[in-house]
């Protein structure tokens, strides 16, 4: 079997292969929101994908919404043409966050937008643990609408207490 790294495993979607990895802390990231929220995965790839992904790491109780789900940005020149409209899971955004390593996901909606790092395959990477302890804390906030550009830095000095 062809590999992409020592961690990475071999899936298939409608008939095509594709090897994947997940960061470190995705399984216990997932299990902490799926606790703590209302989740929707929403992805720019195909639906057919993120449910194989899903299927492997085998934690439920999400709702998935693959590429179909997103609008298609015309004449976008740059990052991803698709945007993921969060109206199209409630009209209250006060109460909605979208994390994404794309900052384009969330140009019409930067309140609620959680940028995170995209990851390279470091096996010390700990942006999950991190990012679980702030949306931890952004869950008993009145809204969760913010600035959250300073998310990291907010995050470690939470955890300094």
């Amino acid at each position: 079997m062809e590999s992409i790294g020592p961690q990475s495993v071999e899936l298939s979607a409608d008939g095509t292969r594709f090897f994947t990895m997940l960061r470190p802390g995705t399984k216990e990231f997932l299990e902490f929101v799926r606790n703590k929220f209302d989740v929707t995965i929403w992805s720019t790839g195909m639906q057919a994908y993120v449910e194989s992904i899903f299927d492997f790491i085998g934690i439920e109780g999400f709702t998935l919404w693959g590429r179909a789900f997103c609008k298609k940005i015309e004449n976008c020149t740059e990052g991803e043409p698709y945007e993921k409209p969060l109206r199209q899971i409630t009209e209250d955004l006060t109460q909605i966050a979208i994390v994404d390593n794309t900052p384009a996901m969330f140009n019409k909606c930067p309140l609620n937008g959680i940028l995170i790092g995209t990851w390279r395959g470091d096996p010390n990477d700990s942006e999950l643990q991190h990012l679980a302890c702030y949306l931890d804390w952004l869950s008993n906030q009145k809204s969760m609408q913010r600035n959250h550009q300073a998310w990291r830095i907010e995050t470690l000095c939470m955890r300094a207490y």
